[in-house]
């Protein structure tokens, strides 16, 4: 089945996740309470609502709370009344679980509507003396469950090689590109199938000039490159950035770039890449760092945050999109 969850963006999605959530939880079990969709819960930096799609239709809700201490709560689970008992919620869980995962959480708590505890103990989750913020009610049983972790070695940074050179193609191959703003993979795989030690060179090389997707033509900056290692290639971060400023020019979307291989994501390599480059930022004299995600890229923003990102202001993108632009300072 096709299932995406997401946040609300338009209109017609935030009415469908208030609607949602009105009828499948108030009206049917708190129906002395009054549903507020401005509730300043909904609003607060750490909480991210999610709609629930299949096959393009608006069919479920949560929102998941990041509490610190890789933690994370979801909140008014529900899928519409008329679709419960088809697996959706299994589905929502899952995909809850993985997003949680990816904001670099390893234990999740809901307060869970007491008609509703054997469907989630069913998927794991116990009672117990599990952390939450909020006060426990007395129409729902606190429950949680502890996320799988990953057997692999710490994540390290490693300087582009020769040695690792053919991991780094089998992931482009496989569809990665280092490259967020577009796929490069043909180009790169073209270039390391013609001479590997000359694109690693070019790869890594401090000046000349760079032509970006666009077409324009724009002077290299200094920097470093690292690929992301855990015994497997996990992705790459890069830093740039322009000697003797804290400034990057208008052609360079901040100091620091990175990607993560979709198969090694949702493991907080991000956050853990982010916070070991931050050093090598201080070692060529940098006191702050500019770092910018489109404004819908919930996982990227959490990233930042959790290495000390400080919102300062959004960048206009074509189409009507943003950036949202953060400040590090080192």
């Amino acid at each position: 089945m096709n299932y995406e969850l997401a946040r609300p963006s338009t209109a017609a999605e935030w009415a469908a996740y208030h609607d949602i959530r009105r009828v499948a939880i108030f009206e049917r079990y708190l129906p002395g309470q009054t549903y507020d969709p401005e509730d300043a819960d909904e609003f607060k930096e750490l909480n991210f609502p999610h709609l629930l799609r299949h096959d393009e239709d608006a069919i479920g809700t949560l929102r998941i709370d990041v509490l610190g201490d890789a933690r994370a709560a979801f909140r008014l689970i529900a899928i519409r009344p008329d679709l419960q008992g088809q697996g959706h919620g299994a589905a929502l869980l899952r995909l809850a679980e993985e997003r949680a995962a990816a904001f670099g959480c390893g234990e999740v708590v809901l307060n869970a509507i007491k008609p509703a505890l054997g469907f989630y103990r069913k998927h794991g989750y116990e009672p117990g003396a599990w952390f939450d913020v909020e006060p426990e009610r007395d129409h729902s049983v606190r429950v949680g469950k502890r996320l799988p972790k990953q057997p692999t070695r710490p994540l390290t940074l490693v300087a582009p090689g020769l040695e690792r050179l053919p991991d780094y193609a089998a992931a482009v191959a496989a569809g990665w590109s280092p490259d967020t703003s577009g796929d490069v993979s043909a180009a790169q795989l073209a270039a390391i199938s013609l001479d590997p030690a000359a694109f690693l060179a070019e790869l890594t090389r401090q000046d000349g000039i760079f032509t970006q997707a666009s077409g324009r033509q724009v002077p290299r900056l200094p920097g470093a490159v690292f690929w992301l290692d855990d015994g497997d290639f996990c992705g790459a971060i890069n830093l740039r950035f322009v000697s003797g400023s804290d400034e990057v020019p208008d052609y360079v979307s901040g100091h620091i770039g990175y990607a993560v291989v979709p198969w090694k994501r949702r493991r907080g390599y991000a956050t853990r890449a982010l916070a070991l480059i931050l050093p090598v930022a201080r070692e060529v004299g940098l006191r702050r760092l500019e770092i910018t995600c489109d404004d819908d890229n919930e996982p990227s923003r959490w990233v930042i945050l959790a290495n000390g990102g400080v919102l300062t202001g959004t960048r206009p993108l074509p189409g009507g999109k943003a950036k949202l632009v953060f400040r590090i300072d080192l």
